[in-house]
């Protein structure tokens, strides 16, 4: 069967698409009525996301940002100081320092990323504090854990389930836990202390059971999913070398859901590199189709 489309729509919506069009684990498309097309197991599975525990204080210090009245009455002069000067608290990209660090000296690279912001993030900030503070975020790169999306009906304008599987192989928690404590260790030195932070959560120097549990209660995605279509060379991947989906005529993935493995960082780059390497592929196998188009 010929599709005749590229597809690019992410780790979640490509899955949903695959399967929506009856290609995915034969035995959930049936109990959603979807006509099989070529049973294709691992479509859907392998989902890795960054998960990301992050450590917020509140502080009265200038410069930072938050809901106070302070914060308000020089909003004025900050936007005057960006308009004259392009200088000021709204040059500001909120993540203003960042850092990578090993949770153990014996690992060859670093596990874990670090983001510095000047302000309370909680809940990817859904739920505000007032006052002014600052939060560092302690992002897991390596994950373990592996989850899956599936469908929620044939209709793909249900989005679909999405299971990330957060914090079920117990290394994940324990690397979280390790880098929860060395950035403990960063906020309680000299120069950051200075700023008189006070934790929303916990007391900044938390036992590790404390911390397990704060990591369980707060913990969550940091935008990066990846893995749901995964490229290989043995006949179980979704997609093979050249990023043609098995089983099917004249489709290709070009997107994060190809990685087998999540990267150790952020995936915008690597996401435009494997766009790009899908290009050179249509265009170097003369593959472009008639009416070939790109969903995303």
């Amino acid at each position: 069967m010929s599709l005749a489309r590229r597809l690019a729509a992410g780790a979640f919506g490509t899955p949903q698409l695959l399967m929506a069009s009856g290609v995915g684990p034969a035995e959930h498309l049936r109990r959603h009525g979807v006509p099989i097309v070529h049973d294709l197991p691992q479509v859907g599975a392998n989902l890795q996301d960054h998960i990301d525990y992050t450590i917020s204080a509140r502080s009265s210090a200038p410069g930072l940002f938050g809901i106070s009245p302070s914060v308000i009455a020089h909003g004025a002069l900050a936007i005057g100081a960006w308009k004259r000067h392009g200088r000021g608290m709204l040059t500001t990209n909120v993540a203003e320092a960042g850092g990578f660090v090993k949770s153990h000296p014996t690992l060859d690279r670093p596990d874990l990323q670090l983001h510095f912001c000047l302000g309370i993030v909680d809940d990817h900030n859904r739920k505000l504090h007032m006052g002014r503070g600052y939060s560092l975020h302690v992002c897991a790169l390596r994950p373990h854990g592996r989850g899956e999306v599936r469908l929620a009906s044939a209709d793909v304008r249900d989005a679909p389930v999405i299971d990330p599987r957060f914090l079920t192989d117990p290394r994940d928690l324990d690397v979280l836990v390790t880098g929860a404590r060395v950035a403990q260790r960063i906020l309680a030195a000299p120069a950051l202390a200075a700023l008189g932070g006070r934790p929303v959560y916990g007391s900044g120097n938390d036992d590790g059971a404390t911390l397990r549990g704060l990591i369980r209660d707060h913990a969550d995605t940091i935008y990066h999913p990846a893995g749901t279509c995964r490229m290989g060379s043995d006949a179980a991947s979704v997609v093979d070398p050249q990023l043609r989906v098995r089983g099917v005529t004249g489709l290709r993935v070009a997107d994060a859901s190809i990685m087998p493995t999540l990267v150790s960082g952020n995936t915008q780059a690597p996401t435009a590199m494997i766009g790009e390497k899908a290009a050179d592929l249509i265009l170097g196998a003369n593959a472009l189709v008639a009416g070939e188009r790109l969903v995303a």
